[in-house]
Parts: structure tokens; C-alpha cells; sequence
């Protein structure tokens, strides 16, 4: 039998339930699939936000039943008779199928080969599902969205999470002066990823010093910070935030003289490619806070609601 999580309604943690399964069966391959036995699933707000009736369900390309999650990491059991990338035996990871059900929250699932790469030796296979998602959401910001050179400065707000730690990173690699804004108490831990200068989230007095040093690109990962992230960047600059939350900016950004962007993360070949190389040279290392169990994805849920974990929490298939 093979594991796997199924929700069957909407609303809290409560209602992630682990049933049994028999396995997918290779002849139920598509010919550009491939059956993965999941090691790990990476956990992401997302997650919560679809589970409670929101995100992807809210815009109808998800519905019930289904099984929650898109980032895994595994190994290839068998491959549609299309797909000469990838072969049995491959240590594999990847954001499945996103923006529709990815089914990843199980010990066993079909995943088009072109949403999967290679795991690089450099990480674990807990390490690799915590990167595809929040890695790709912030490469694009930094090098799709905008183009970060060396010498730019660059300020992001909400630093110390998911796809924080991975665009502190980036920036840095990047060759960008990287200041951070986040809780003290990740402070060397930022320090230790690439930034350059930390500020307190909590120190009002640190917070308005940002206009003092304009930057030339903000990263905003925090709701109701966007005014806060657009009055910190240079005329001329570029503002990107989560979709939908620098909506109502955008008149004042365009007196101000800054570019409003928006990321929104996508199974993008180029961006997996990009993250695994990245990953491959040391360059994006995943701090993986947390290993759940999949019986346990509703204690990881919780704990990703209470908007404090550093990093990135992962469920043991």
C-alpha cells in the first residue's frame, strides 16, 4: 500500500486526512510522465491558503477531493515511453503540475518529466523538496522581474522565511549590498546566508532609517508592508511584491517614479534549471527547520500559520 493525504473539504488543518492507496501503476503513465516514490514534500503557505477554500481553489483549478502539495523530491520508478531525460533509479525534485494539483503530500505520484530535474548531490532529498516553489518564486523576482546587477541594493521585508532565505541568497550571489528586514533572532543566521545589513522588524526607529539610503529593487513578502517597502526605493527603482497586494499602490509608485511588479511562481523549466544550478554550486542552500511526518501535515499546517518559521518545514513520505 502507499500512502497519501486527501482532503475531502475546505477549512482547518483538521482536515488533512492520510488514507491508503494501492499504488499508481506504471502502465497508468502518460507518455511525457513519470512515476516518483516521494521521499519528501515541501510544505509552503500556499498549501494553507488553498486548503482553507483559498488560492488555487478560490480560483477554481483545484476541487475537492485532492491531495495537497506540489514540491517533492523522490525517486523515479518508471517513465512514459516519451521521456528520454530522466530514468528509473533518478534521485528527482520539482514543483508538480503547479498551478493545478500536485498531489505531492504522498508516498507515490505522477509528475510530468518537464516539471522535474535532477537532485544535485549537494542536497539531501528533505533539502530539495524545501527549494522548487519559494527558490523559483525568488529567482524570478530577482532575475526575471528584474534583472539584480552587482553594486544594486536591494532590501527585502519578511527575509527570514521560505522565500526570503532563498532571495537572500540569490541577491547575494547576484553580487547585491542585501539589507534585510526580519526578527532579531535571525539575524546571524542572514548574516551567515548574505546580508548585509539587518533591521528589526520591531525597532520603529531602524524601520524609518530605510528612506534614508534609498534602494535600487524591494522585495516585499509581508502583507501590509508594501507602503512601507515602495517608500524605501529610489525613483527610478523597482518595487516587487505578492500578487495583488501592491495593487493599491500603484498611483502613488508612479509618482513616486518606481516600477510596481508582482511574482507569481509557475513551473517554469528555465527557473528549475537556474534554482538546481544555483544549488549545485552551493549558491541556494535550504534551511529545512522542520521534518514532519505525512500522518502529521496538520501539525506542519499550524505551525506554518503562526507566520514565524524560519525557513522551511518538509513532511517525511
Amino acid at each position: 500500500m502507499s500512502a497519501k493525504i486527501v482532503q475531502t473539504r475546505f477549512g482547518g488543518p483538521e482536515v488533512l486526512e492520510l488514507l491508503d492507496q494501492e499504488p499508481p501503476k506504471p502502465d497508468a503513465l502518460a507518455a511525457d510522465e513519470v512515476l516518483v516514490r516521494v521521499a519528501f514534500a515541501g510544505v509552503n503557505p500556499i498549501d494553507v491558503m488553498t486548503r482553507t477554500g483559498g488560492a488555487m481553489a478560490a480560483a477554481g483549478l483545484i476541487t475537492l477531493p485532492f491531495t495537497p502539495g506540489w514540491d517533492l523530491a523522490g525517486t523515479v520508478e518508471a517513465v512514459g515511453s516519451q521521456v528520454n531525460t530522466l530514468r528509473s533509479g533518478d534521485r528527482v525534485f520539482g514543483m508538480a503540475r503547479f498551478p493545478h494539483e500536485g498531489g505531492a503530500y504522498a508516498q507515490h505520484t505522477i509528475v510530468p518529466a518537464a516539471d522535474l530535474a535532477r537532485t544535485p548531490d549537494t542536497l539531501t532529498d528533505a533539502a530539495a523538496a524545501a527549494l522548487p516553489l519559494a527558490a523559483m518564486t525568488a529567482w524570478q523576482a530577482f532575475g526575471d522581474t528584474t534583472h539584480v546587477t552587482k553594486g544594486q541594493r536591494v532590501l527585502i521585508i519578511g527575509a527570514g522565511g521560505g522565500v526570503g532565505h532563498f532571495a537572500v541568497q540569490i541577491a547575494h550571489h547576484l553580487g547585491a549590498n542585501v539589507t534585510v528586514v526580519a526578527g532579531a533572532a535571525k539575524h546571524d543566521w542572514l548574516r551567515g546566508l548574505g546580508a548585509d545589513r539587518m533591521l528589526d522588524y520591531t525597532d520603529p526607529e531602524a524601520l524609518a532609517a530605510l528612506t534614508a539610503e534609498p534602494v535600487d529593487v524591494a522585495l516585499n513578502l509581508i502583507g501590509g508592508e508594501t507602503g512601507r517597502a515602495l517608500a524605501a526605493v529610489r525613483p527610478g527603482g523597482v518595487l516587487i511584491s505578492l500578487v495583488g497586494a501592491a495593487d493599491d499602490l500603484r498611483a502613488d509608485a508612479d509618482a513616486a517614479g518606481v516600477r510596481v511588479a508582482t511574482t507569481s511562481v509557475r513551473t517554469e523549466r528555465a527557473w528549475l534549471d537556474q534554482i538546481t544550478h544555483l544549488a549545485a554550486a552551493k549558491a541556494l542552500v535550504p534551511e529545512v527547520t522542520q521534518v514532519f511526518d505525512l500522518a502529521d501535515a496538520a501539525a506542519a499546517h499550524r505551525l506554518i500559520e503562526t507566520g514565524h518559521v524560519q525557513g522551511k518545514l518538509v513532511l517525511r513520505a
